[in-house]
């Protein structure tokens, strides 16, 4: 006997039967199945000259405005446009009146500017941005603007 085991002749012959069974496994899943494609057959009437007509035909029925304005003509002219609106002029500010604080005589008034969310307190005879505060009653105010008529503003209004 010569000492060798009848395996070990083998070698690595089954570890290489599985490695090449796992690669062809694995580019059987890989690989895209390719589909049969059909070719078509043209007729003999089939030319060049018909396919473009029938090309023609169909742009002609896809973009109809091309026909009725055609792009490189020389009487193709720019669709007139009306001219935009004037932006309209930003509205008016004006006071809201949103409270009255205090009794008689040391009234504050709660005012609001339109566009804006800030309360500001103010006194009878104080400045507001341009306008005055001229009374405040308890349940009204009374302001000028600009040294105007006076206006008066009532609580929610």
């Amino acid at each position: 006997m010569s000492g060798r085991n009848p395996t070990s002749q083998l070698g690595n012959l089954p570890g290489i039967l599985i490695f090449a069974g796992f690669c062809g496994l694995a580019a059987w899943i890989w690989v895209p199945n390719t589909p049969q494609t059909v070719t078509q057959t043209r007729t003999p009437t089939d030319t060049v000259g018909s396919r473009v007509a029938d090309g023609v035909q169909q742009l002609s029925e896809l973009i109809p405005v091309t026909t009725e304005r055609p792009l490189f003509h020389a009487t193709r002219r720019p669709v007139e446009v009306a001219a935009p609106a004037p932006a309209p002029a930003a509205p008016e500010r004006t006071l809201s009146l949103v409270g009255i604080l205090g009794e008689d005589g040391t009234q504050i008034a709660l005012v609001r500017i339109s566009g804006s969310s800030e309360l500001y307190r103010v006194d009878a005879g104080g400045q507001l941005g341009q306008w005055t505060i001229l009374a405040i009653g308890d349940s009204f105010v009374q302001v000028s603007k600009d040294d105007g008529d006076p206006i008066l503003l009532t609580i929610g209004e």
